[in-house]
C-alpha cells in the first residue's frame, strides 16, 4: 500500500506536466484556449465537485450523522441544475476569464477587486480543506507524519498548475474522474461481498442513522444553511465557472453540469453509506478517520488500493482546479488592475500567485486540521459576499442594482460571513452570520435598487 501514494502523486504529475505547449497568454492560461470537449469538461467538472469533503469529510459525516450526512454533497445538484439551465448561456455572453472578471463587466472595476479579495481569502480555505483530508489519509498508509504527506502532496498539485494552467488542470481532472469512479464503485462492490451487503451493519446502527431527508441531530435548519451556503457555490463559484468558461460551446458546459449533478446523486449516498458501515463495525473512532479505517480494515487489499488511489484522484482534482482558480483572480482582477499588466505578465504573476496561495492554504490546512471546518470557513465568506451581487447582475433585469449599491451589499454581506467564519472571533449565534450575510447581499442592494426606480418615476 505504502508504494501506492508516491506513484499516484507522480502520475498525476506526470500527466499534468505532459501539456507540452507553451503556455504564455490569459486565453491559455486561465482557460485553456475556450477548446475544451463537452467530455473533458463533463469529466473536469466531476471531478472537482468531489473532493475531500465529498469523499474523507461525507464518509465521515456518515459515520457520525447517518445517510443525513449525503446532504453535503446533495446540496451541490440544484445548484448544478441551476448553472446548467439558467447560468450558463449568460455567462459565457460575456467573454471574461474569471469571475470577478464578470463583476467588472457588469458593474466596473472597484466591485471586481473587493469581489477577488473576498474569493483569494475563501478559496484558500477549499484547497486548504484538500490538503487536510491528503494528509489525514495519506499518512494513514505512507511512511511519514501527517504534515509530510500535506507539504508532498501541495508541492505536487502547485507544480503542474504553475507549468500547465488550465489545460494541465482539466487533462488531470479527466483522468482523476475516471480513477474516482472506479474506486468507489471497487470499494461498494468489495465492502457488500466481504460483510453480506448492509443489512448486517444496519441491525447495528440507531434508527436515527437510517432517517432521511432529516433526523434527530440534522434538522431542515441545517439543509438550508448547508444549500444556502454550499449548495449556491456549485451555481456561483469561481471553480464552476472556470471550467464553463473553458469550454468550447455553450451547449457543452450546459451538457458537463447537468451530467455532473446526476452524478453526485450515487456518489452521496454512497459515501455516506460507507460511513454509516464504518459506525456500526467500529463505533469509537473519529468520523473522519473512518475512510481510511475502511481502507485498513475493512476492505480486501487490492479493493483497498483501488479506492485509496480514487481518493488521492479526488482529492487533487479540487485541490487543482481551485488553486489555479485563485492564482487567476489574484493576477488577473486584483494585480493587473492596480499594476496595469499585459497577458505575458499577468500569466507570470498568476504563477507565482499559484505558488503562494498554495503555501497558505498548506499553513492554513496545519492550522484548522478537519476538512469540514476548513471549508466552512471558505464557503461562509464566499457565499456571504459574492453570490448576490452576482445573481442580481445576471439576472436582476431592470433591478440590476447600480456599482454602488452591489458594492455596499458585497461588503455588508462579506464582512458578517467573514465574522461568522473566523476560529478566534467568538459572536452569539455566529453560525447564523453567513446566513444573515447572503441575504442582506440580497436584499440590500434589490431594496434600494426598488426605492431608488419608485422615486425616480
Amino acid at each position: 500500500m505504502q508504494f501506492v501514494l508516491p506513484l499516484a502523486l507522480l502520475g498525476f504529475l506526470l500527466v499534468g506536466l505532459s501539456v507540452h505547449r507553451s503556455v504564455s497568454t490569459r486565453d491559455e492560461y486561465f482557460v485553456a484556449g475556450r477548446a475544451s470537449s463537452k467530455v473533458a469538461i463533463t469529466g473536469s467538472l466531476f471531478a472537482t465537485a468531489v473532493g475531500g469533503s465529498a469523499t474523507v469529510g461525507v464518509v465521515g459525516l456518515g459515520y457520525s450523522l447517518g445517510l443525513t450526512g449525503a446532504w453535503w454533497t446533495l446540496v451541490g445538484v440544484p445548484g448544478l441544475v441551476l448553472l446548467g439551465l439558467a447560468v450558463v448561456p449568460r455567462l459565457r455572453a460575456y467573454s471574461v476569464y474569471t469571475l470577478p472578471g464578470l463583476l467588472e463587466r457588469i458593474y466596473g472595476p472597484r466591485v471586481s477587486i473587493v469581489a477577488a479579495v473576498l474569493i483569494v481569502i475563501a478559496w484558500t480555505g477549499i484547497v486548504a480543506g484538500q490538503v487536510v483530508a491528503a494528509g489525514l489519509l495519506l499518512s494513514e498508509f505512507g511512511a511519514g507524519g501527517k504534515m509530510l504527506w500535506m507539504a508532498g502532496f501541495t508541492s505536487v498539485l502547485i507544480l503542474y498548475a504553475v507549468f500547465g494552467g488550465q489545460r494541465a488542470v482539466i487533462r488531470t481532472d479527466t483522468v482523476q474522474a475516471g480513477v474516482i469512479l472506479l474506486g468507489l464503485c471497487v470499494a461498494v462492490v468489495a465492502l457488500v461481498s466481504a460483510h453480506g451487503g448492509f443489512a448486517s451493519p444496519r441491525d447495528l446502527l440507531p434508527a436515527s442513522a437510517l432517517s432521511f431527508p432529516t433526523s434527530s441531530d440534522f434538522g431542515w435548519w441545517e439543509i438550508a444553511r448547508l444549500l444556502l451556503l454550499v449548495g449556491i457555490s456549485y451555481a456561483v463559484g469561481p471553480d464552476m465557472y472556470s471550467r464553463m468558461l473553458s469550454a468550447r460551446t455553450t451547449e457543452g458546459a450546459r451538457s458537463a453540469a447537468l451530467c455532473t449533478a446526476v452524478a453526485l446523486v450515487p456518489v452521496a449516498l454512497l459515501t455516506a453509506g460507507m460511513g454509516m458501515v464504518a459506525s456500526a463495525m467500529a463505533p469509537d473512532i473519529a468520523p473522519e478517520s473512518a475512510l481510511p479505517w475502511l481502507i485498513s480494515t475493512a476492505l480486501p487489499d487490492v479493493a483497498a488500493a483501488v479506492l485509496l488511489l480514487g481518493i488521492v484522484a479526488a482529492l487533487m482534482s479540487s485541490a487543482d482546479s481551485t488553486l489555479l482558480g485563485q492564482g487567476a483572480v489574484l493576477a488577473n482582477d486584483i494585480l493587473r488592475q492596480l499594476l496595469n499588466l499585459d497577458d505575458r505578465r499577468t500569466v507570470v504573476l498568476a504563477r507565482v500567485a499559484v505558488f503562494v496561495l498554495g503555501l497558505a492554504a498548506l499553513a492554513i490546512a496545519n492550522y484548522f486540521g478537519e476538512v469540514i471546518a476548513s471549508l466552512m470557513f471558505a464557503y461562509s465568506i464566499f457565499a456571504s459576499g459574492v453570490v448576490g451581487p452576482v445573481l442580481l447582475g445576471l439576472f436582476g433585469g431592470r433591478y440590476r442594482p447600480t456599482a454602488n449599491v452591489a458594492l455596499s451589499g458585497l461588503v455588508l454581506g462579506g464582512c458578517l460571513g467573514l465574522l461568522g467564519a473566523l476560529p478566534l472571533v467568538e459572536l452569539p449565534h455566529k453560525s447564523l452570520l453567513p446566513v444573515v450575510g447572503l441575504v442582506v447581499s440580497v436584499l440590500v442592494p434589490l431594496v434600494a435598487t426598488f426605492v431608488r426606480r419608485r422615486v425616480s418615476t
